[in-house]
């Protein structure tokens, strides 16, 4: 990626104003100095941030836009004024339908991905004996939530080892198809991978679950914000995404999605007052699984004001330079001494995150001395052993990443 002109502080100052959106070009995403989107947030300047697998730091105007409504609503919160928040909740779920390309009407506004996965775990009509196959990478909203429902329900729990070494997304494929039989009623997946970054071909798994009539359900946490998706290209059934991740967005934001042909195999969890129903012909559609009673209203602004700086950015840029970014940090790691990355970063089957083991080293330790410096790092541990999960975005600077490589030598 080339580098582009230095910004000026006028220009940053203009583009966090509360008047309107961020109006970021592609060629802004400058891999050198500091990039523009890492000025116009919120983030302490002396931090150093890698782990938007986790949370990522979001904008100035996101934050203020949200604090301004928030405030709005406590003046005055009467039933009048709230009028609005439905009309907003309509005009989000057609911007992110469009964003991933489906219609508005399978698309739900829950509170994260966990929520969003947890519908879909429990929604499902099952009988004992049935398989459902999942991966010992899945997160703990599907993994732990169908042990927990398969010892209730007796039902057949098929775990497949995620292999971390995988050269290909054939030998991913591989791995799930052998653990079909004609009992597999669902297969639930992370699109990528929270623990080594490894993204699973979902939309050829999707083409034999289909063949089988198999529900099949994405987790997207580690893919919704810096993956341009077509999830209706990609043929799951359903997909989860929350805002609070690669989307640089508020917390308790996220979307449920479900592919519109099968939302009548798929109840709601849970039944409340439909404060964004604008229509009781609505709950035939996705927003019956966004039921859950009193919301944060006022985060459906910041959500949209999230996707104003997005979208000035473009989706293809941001995918391109959040997986360079990627790629020329795990090429720098790999270089440390002793470092040993999992996975082979190939662009078919890993995105950007970037875990590290130090065989023989005290992990821990490195990562305290790592935050001392103000790098931000997550902990993992892949096939038994620590690790440091590196999870870097298109904020993230060259600069960053050779303070993370001096700080790994030191320790």
């Amino acid at each position: 990626m080339t580098d582009s002109p230095p910004i000026s502080r006028r220009a940053l100052i203009h583009a966090t104003a509360l008047a309107g959106p961020l109006a970021l070009s592609p060629e802004l995403l400058s891999a050198a100095g500091k990039p523009a989107l890492r000025e116009a947030m919120l983030l302490d300047p002396a931090i150093r941030y890698f782990n938007a697998a986790n949370i990522a730091p979001t904008f100035r105007s996101v934050a203020a836009i949200h604090e301004r409504e928030t405030r709005a609503f406590q003046m005055d919160p009467s039933v009048e004024r709230r009028t609005l928040y439905p009309k907003a909740a309509d005009a989000l779920r057609a911007r992110i339908g469009a964003r991933l390309k489906v219609a508005p009407q399978e698309i739900a506004l829950v509170r994260n991905a966990s929520e969003a996965n947890t519908v879909a775990v429990r929604g499902l009509t099952l009988s004992p004996g049935d398989r459902i196959i999942l991966t010992d990478h899945n997160h703990p909203s599907t993994l732990d939530s169908w042990q927990l429902r398969a010892e209730r329900e007796r039902l057949d729990l098929h775990i497949v080892p995620v292999p971390v070494g995988a050269q290909s997304p054939q030998e991913l494929f591989d791995g799930i198809a052998a653990a079909v039989t004609p009992s597999t009623r669902a297969i639930f997946l992370s699109h990528m991978s929270n623990i080594t970054g490894i993204i699973y071909p979902v939309a050829e798994i999707a083409q034999l679950a289909r063949s089988k009539n198999i529900w099949l359900h994405a987790d997207g946490a580690q893919t919704f914000g810096w993956m341009a998706l077509d999830l209706a290209a990609m043929g799951v059934d359903s997909y989860s995404g929350s805002t609070h991740k690669w989307l640089m967005g508020p917390l308790e934001g996220g979307i449920l999605y479900v592919r519109r042909e099968r939302q009548a195999e798929l109840q709601p969890i849970m039944m409340s007052h439909g404060y964004w129903l604008t229509d009781p012909a609505n709950l035939a559609t996705a927003q019956k699984y966004e039921i859950l009673g009193q919301r944060d209203d006022p985060r459906l602004m910041a959500v949209a004001a999230t996707l104003d700086v997005l979208d000035g950015v473009g989706e293809a840029a941001i995918e391109q330079a959040a997986r360079e970014r990627a790629a020329s940090m795990r090429q720098a790691l790999s270089a440390v001494a002793g470092a040993r990355p999992f996975g082979n970063g190939d662009a078919a089957i890993t995105g950007p995150v970037i875990t590290v083991a130090f065989p023989g080293r005290d992990v821990a330790a490195m990562r305290a001395r790592l935050w001392q410096a103000k790098i931000a790092t997550a902990a993992s541990k892949v096939d038994g052993q620590a690790a440091i999960r590196f999870s870097p975005h298109i904020y993230n600077s060259d600069d960053d990443v050779a303070a993370v490589i001096e700080g790994l030598r030191q320790t």
